[in-house]
């Protein structure tokens, strides 16, 4: 994986290059995280690097079916509340944020790049409530290819209704399971996934003499709803900035990633499909 998160982006194309593709009707993913800590071992920029990750993996199983899809420059200002505390985690006020995002989407769908697929890294509620607004009044406003392909536990989470046409929602999958928990461990924030996705897709960055001395930081249900509080509630309740165990539980933890894209792969593959036999 290349260590610049403009590769294989548009950003790296030229405008000529970026309206052949949308006069082809090709399709974009926009890969959405924040800047913010993940504990002494991680960088801050995990979400963001997470969020291109799985969109450059998903490119290239679609690519493998004969799907052409473009992927816009990571958006990484989005809404950080259960970090602030902690030192160069961006604090963006969320309609700073939604309009960013608004003016993202709606710039691309005003290209010809309208059908669109918004792939997430980053569980913040603030940051997920941020997202479905900006995506709903970037549809209201006539983009209404623009989609959120997430799983069915997000939707859940911001009691939003499953059948919205904004959905593109995977086949639950051990993709989404493999990094919730390990036992009765929670794992949460800065845990053992996102160690091995930054090991493994951008090694470099991996501060491996801090992580060789930290143990899990256990926590119970009530610390987690503590902790996402926010500020000085979730340092309080990890002063080190993780939650959970940050060593991956095996070497295959990084396959978490490559089910994730499977399962996202598979439901715009079929979105897309589906939307082509619709068209006259």
């Amino acid at each position: 994986m290349s260590y610049s998160i403009f590769d294989q982006t548009i950003a790296d194309m030229t405008y000529r290059e970026v309206e052949r593709a949308a006069e082809r009707g090709t399709p974009i993913i926009v890969p959405v995280g924040v800047i913010e800590q993940h504990g002494p071992h991680l960088p801050l920029g995990t979400d963001a690097y997470g969020a291109y990750t799985v969109a450059r993996l998903v490119r290239r199983r679609l690519a493998a079916t004969g799907t052409e899809i473009l992927i816009a420059p990571p958006f990484y200002w989005g809404v950080n509340v259960v970090s602030s505390a902690f030192a160069g985690s961006i604090r963006t006020r969320p309609e700073t944020a939604r309009n960013l995002l608004v003016d993202l989407c709606t710039s691309l769908a005003e290209d010809g790049l309208g059908r669109q697929y918004v792939v997430n890294h980053h569980g913040d509620q603030a940051h997920l409530r941020m997202i479905h607004e900006a995506l709903t009044e970037v549809r209201a406003a006539g983009h209404t290819s623009v989609h959120w392909a997430e799983h069915a536990s997000t939707v859940a989470r911001l009691g939003a209704d499953p059948a919205e046409p904004i959905w593109v929602t995977p086949a639950e999958s051990e993709g989404y399971t493999a990094g919730a928990g390990t036992g009765e461990l929670l794992n949460i924030h800065a845990t053992g996934s996102e160690t091995a996705l930054i090991a493994r897709y951008f090694s470099g960055l991996v501060d491996h003499d801090q992580l060789e001395h930290l143990e899990p930081a256990a926590g119970t249900p009530a610390d987690l709803a503590e902790w996402r509080k926010g500020g000085e509630h979730a340092r309080r309740v990890t002063p080190d900035g993780y939650f959970g165990d940050p060593w991956p539980s095996e070497r295959s933890t990084w396959q978490f990633y490559e089910r994730t894209a499977d399962a996202l792969a598979t439901a715009i593959g079929d979105h897309l499909a589906a939307a082509d036999r619709k068209s006259p």
